[in-house]
């Protein structure tokens, strides 16, 4: 299953920002590695993206790339077993008006 996310927030910032769309999949958990990026559900906060900072056999520690935020699920491990999205693609917000423009 492929799925895309229109990014909200700033705790991913530089390398993602307010406006950004990323692809998304599944199929592919069983590549998770350091540093990937991956997307989760969470009943409060609707769905979150984050950097796998580091994997245990049970838990996946995550991470922000802004360092000028914190956040909740940077500071208690997610178990392995909740299902989560790895990122395939970044659709940068910058260059959407291009890609817009050569549609007219």
């Amino acid at each position: 299953m492929f799925k895309v996310f229109k990014v909200s927030g700033t705790s991913m910032k530089p390398t993602l920002v307010s406006g950004d769309f990323i692809l998304a999949t599944r199929f592919l958990n069983k590549f998770l590695k350091k540093n990937s990026l991956i997307v989760f559900f969470d009943k409060t906060h609707s769905y979150i993206i984050k950097r796998v900072k580091e994997i245990n056999t049970d838990n996946i520690i995550l991470k922000n790339d802004n360092p000028n935020t914190m956040s909740t699920f940077c500071q208690e491990p997610v178990f392995k077993n909740k299902p989560f999205f790895i990122v395939l693609f970044i659709l940068k917000k910058k260059y959407m008006n291009f890609i817009l423009s050569l549609n007219k």
